[in-house]
């Protein structure tokens, strides 16, 4: 990858970790769960936008100040309408499934944030979510799941953001970032180190075209001390150790300065990503890299 790319990678890397990973503005949204399965809190949102409806299933598992998000993202095929205290799901997933679920709710009262948001609630309306629901997330992990009857709202008038995970540090800082492409998908690993903390990120994008109708979405983040990313004064080199659970082994980076606040360089070392649902994650030995002052 050239200086170019590597620079393009990472002003998205820095964009994405200050940035949700989903968001709910004003409107009405329906929020139905936590269903746990395999460890994981699931969460199915869907959203009354008139044409635009959309459905998606998010999966969080928190470790400590680690946590494993996986989405499922669906912008059509599924109607939602939301009217009081009703609404309906209903739609298919394709290779996915198939909703068909009402919520009954009752009276509006303040709602409340989901697990892994931020924002307000704006009113809810507490239910509970019954149908016919099969999501089909994959076949190796997830499987296939069929609840029956979750705890719902019916949220109007708030503005969600539902990272499922660990936010960034911000301010002044490093930040080591490497990207590539896997056969599942565009996959960015970003360790950045601000105010004495470091966060880790191993993120993957599913290929569009081979998880039409949805778009999915995998992300690992974990923070730790100021040791998760050691770095030389002239950013030629830089070390780092896998926060765990989900990260493991140690990272290192050799580059030549390109100006007095970016490194370009290759990777070496066993840091390894180990994501449930997708295959563990490790950079190729000699992979390109970054290394720069934010």
């Amino acid at each position: 990858m050239n200086p170019r790319s590597l620079l393009l990678a990472a002003t998205a890397a820095s964009a994405l970790l200050a940035a949700p990973a989903g968001a709910w503005a004003a409107g009405a949204t329906v929020v139905a769960g936590p269903l746990k399965a395999k460890g994981y809190d699931i969460t199915l949102t869907a959203t009354d936008n008139g044409a635009a409806d959309s459905f998606g299933v998010t999966a969080v598992k928190t470790r400590g100040t680690a946590s494993q998000m996986h989405s499922w993202s669906f912008s059509s095929g599924v109607a939602v309408a939301v009217k009081g205290g009703k609404a309906t799901i209903k739609g298919s997933l394709g290779r996915y499934g198939a909703i068909n679920a009402t919520i009954n709710a009752g009276g509006a009262a303040r709602g409340t944030v989901p697990k892994g948001c931020t924002g307000s609630a704006g009113a809810a309306r507490t239910g509970t979510l019954t149908g016919k629901t099969k999501l089909a997330l994959d076949t190796t992990f997830f499987k296939t799941l069929a609840p029956k009857s979750l705890k719902a709202q019916i949220l109007k008038g708030g503005a969600l953001k539902c990272t499922g995970g660990t936010p960034a540090q911000q301010g002044k800082g490093l930040m080591l970032t490497h990207s590539a492409e896997t056969p599942g998908g565009q996959m960015m690993l970003t360790i950045v180190k601000a105010g004495g903390k470091v966060t880790q990120m191993a993120m993957r994008t599913d290929t569009a075209a081979a998880t039409a109708p949805a778009q999915v979405f995998h992300m690992i983040t974990a923070t730790t001390g100021a040791a998760g990313l050691d770095a030389s004064g002239d950013l030629t080199k830089a070390s780092a150790a896998g926060a765990g659970p989900f990260f493991s082994g140690t990272l290192s980076f050799a580059g030549e300065a390109a100006g007095g606040t970016m490194a370009t360089g290759t990777l070496t070392g066993g840091f390894t990503a180990k994501f449930d649902a997708i295959p563990a994650f490790s950079p190729a030995a000699g992979a390109d890299a970054m290394l720069m002052q934010q």
